[in-house]
């Protein structure tokens, strides 16, 4: 009979196999904790905006959580999606179970691709923190250069390069360069000629190839000068008229000023003496032509001519004219036309050519302005017809900082130079010189102003002072009566009055395109009130008979300009300005009866 004992190898066997089996629950059992942990990790990272119970399926939203049921893990269940990760977050100090890579932790994948966490791990979030608010997609606003910003939903920074945001200011100045001197000039004819007849006599010159009697004729009873007897001996002259051998007025604009004739007896003297005249006897004659120039509206009792001095109408420039305080690049071009300027000068046509660029952005801007008129002539003869011809003006120089920059207010300050480029003044008579001014002031314009914008409205304020640093030199002949003898000498040094302008501007945004293009984008309206004052009285320069000094010593100008700005350009760039300026005042106080004016702006 076989024994009951079972041999060792037998033993050795069945404990392997329990071994075998424990060792497998064991690994089974340790496996569900490793993987429960390994969630739990997992969840520790993702913070979602869902309430603290997380449901069995969530609804598709901005939220992702995990989903596992709480119980055990069926092995028919389907696993998790964070189950598919390979990594698990391990805290600080831990290190990765057997078979497990140490690699970040990778947030789950979510069911819309667009909505897939980036690498980033997201802070930790309590139940108490407020949700996450959902990112704006909406892009940031960008209100440079584009007018149709709503003025409540963009700060003035961000629409200071638009032309809306600060208008330019139209402006009204007529440009100076317009004077008076006065002087007489006195043109003596003398001489001797033969008296025939009494008691009214007749002359005949003693002029080598006269041919015409009488040359002169005796006006009036005469008088007995020598007192020595009864007889006469001096008579007033008539004006000589043609046919005649005596000299006749030297030119236009010259009037008659009397003249006398006196008894010589024969002798080559000039006074009268005592003596019964016969006829063809001698006689010494003197009478006078006279010509005012200048006076009160450019001309004398002689003749009504205008006096220019140096660039009439583009001597001094007023930096107001198609100014904005904004900081920005542009070149710009004014148009004006002056219709029956002050001081007999007629219709005057001004343009000006302009460019301003950008030196720190936002804060300093330099410009340069150069005018050019069709305008009274800077060189006139008194024998001709009043010259117009082309001038080039004074050319500015003008610099400009911001100050105080706000969401809807701005202050500016700066300073122009403006040198002299215009053409001397030169008047001349007989080919010969009589007036020459030169052209050496320099012109100091420190300027400032403000601007404030509320909603579609815009005002500004503007001050510039214009002072002259030095004066212009005032040369005249020495010899007025007879220029072809005389040379010429300085006089005086004449200054320009120091003015002040002082300009008001109300802006309105009339109309504007929802979206930009080529054409008609924005019209902006504009209404301006200008005043313009001397500061002093004017400069006097005189000698002898001569006078020079400005057209009225003092002048308080008023005006008013009414125009729109239209707005072109997918960029808003070209602006073309219309507009007209009416004068205020009267008297020497009203510069034109208007002036027509069209400004262009563009923006780069």
């Amino acid at each position: 009979m076989p024994s009951s004992r079972m041999s060792p190898s037998v033993v050795q066997r069945r404990l392997r196999l329990l071994a075998s089996i424990g060792l497998g629950i064991a690994f089974s059992a340790g496996g569900s904790v490793v993987e429960r942990s390994r969630l739990a990790a997992a969840d520790a990272h993702w913070n979602g905006a869902c309430p603290p119970t997380i449901p069995q399926h969530c609804p598709p939203s901005d939220c992702n959580p995990h989903v596992y049921p709480h119980g055990p893990m069926s092995p028919s269940a389907p696993v998790p999606p964070s189950w598919y990760h390979d990594s698990i977050p391990l805290s600080p100090g831990m290190s990765a179970p057997m078979g497990q890579p140490s690699q970040p932790f990778d947030p789950p994948v979510t069911d819309d691709p667009s909505e897939t966490p980036s690498d980033e791990v997201p802070p930790a979030q309590s139940e108490n923190d407020p949700p996450a608010a959902a990112p704006d997609d909406t892009p940031a606003t960008n209100n440079f250069d584009n007018i149709n910003a709503s003025d409540f939903q963009s700060s003035f920074a961000s629409t200071q390069s638009s032309f809306s945001a600060a208008p330019t200011v139209i402006g009204d100045f007529a440009g100076g360069g317009f004077a008076q001197f006065n002087t007489t000039i006195r043109v003596i004819s003398s001489g001797y000629a033969a008296g025939f007849g009494s008691p009214n006599p007749t002359f005949d010159l003693i002029a080598p190839g006269g041919s015409n009697f009488p040359d002169l004729i005796s006006v009036g009873p005469g008088f007995d000068v020598a007192g020595n007897d009864s007889f006469i001996d001096t008579y007033d002259l008539a004006e000589p008229l043609p046919p005649t051998d005596a000299p006749l007025a030297p030119g236009p604009g010259f009037t008659y000023d009397g003249g006398t004739i006196v008894y010589t007896n024969g002798s080559t003297g000039t006074d009268a003496v005592a003596g019964d005249p016969l006829d063809g006897d001698l006689w010494y004659y003197n009478y006078v032509y006279t010509r005012s120039l200048g006076g009160i509206g450019g001309g004398g009792d002689g003749e009504l001519r205008p006096v220019p001095s140096p660039g009439v109408s583009v001597r001094r420039v007023k930096i107001s004219e198609n100014y904005s305080p904004e900081i920005r690049d542009r070149a710009f071009f004014n148009y004006s036309f002056f219709n029956d300027f002050v001081g007999g000068l007629g219709d005057i046509s001004r343009f000006v050519v302009g460019m301003e660029r950008v030196v720190v952005e936002d804060l300093f801007s330099m410009e340069v302005r150069l005018p050019v008129a069709a305008t009274y002539g800077s060189r006139q003869s008194l024998n001709d017809a009043e010259a117009r011809d082309m001038e080039v003006g004074n050319v500015a120089f003008i610099g400009k900082a911001s100050l105080f920059r706000g969401n809807d207010f701005m202050w500016v300050g700066g300073l122009g130079v403006s040198i002299p480029t215009a053409d001397d003044t030169e008047i001349t008579m007989d080919g010969f010189d009589l007036v020459n001014i030169e052209n050496k002031t320099v012109q100091i314009q420190p300027f400032t102003s403000v601007l404030k914008r509320w909603g579609d409205w815009t005002a500004q304020a503007y001050m510039q002072l214009d002072l002259a640093a030095n004066g212009d030199p005032v040369h005249v002949n020495n010899n007025l009566n007879d220029p072809g003898l005389g040379t010429l000498e300085q006089v005086g040094v004449f200054t320009d009055s120091n003015l002040m302008h002082l300009d008001f501007s109300l802006h309105c945004l009339l109309y504007q395109r929802a979206q930009s293009d080529n054409g008609l984008n924005a019209v902006i309206s504009n209404a301006e009130l200008h005043y313009t004052t001397t500061l002093q009285d004017a400069d006097l320069i005189t000698q002898n008979t001569f006078d020079y000094t400005a057209l009225q010593n003092n002048f308080d100008i008023v005006n008013t300009t009414l125009g729109a700005h239209f707005v072109f350009g997918k960029k808003n760039d070209f602006i073309v300005t219309p507009a007209m300026a009416i004068p205020l005042r009267d008297g020497f106080d009203k510069q034109f009866d208007y002036e027509a004016l069209v400004q262009v702006n563009y923006l780069h």
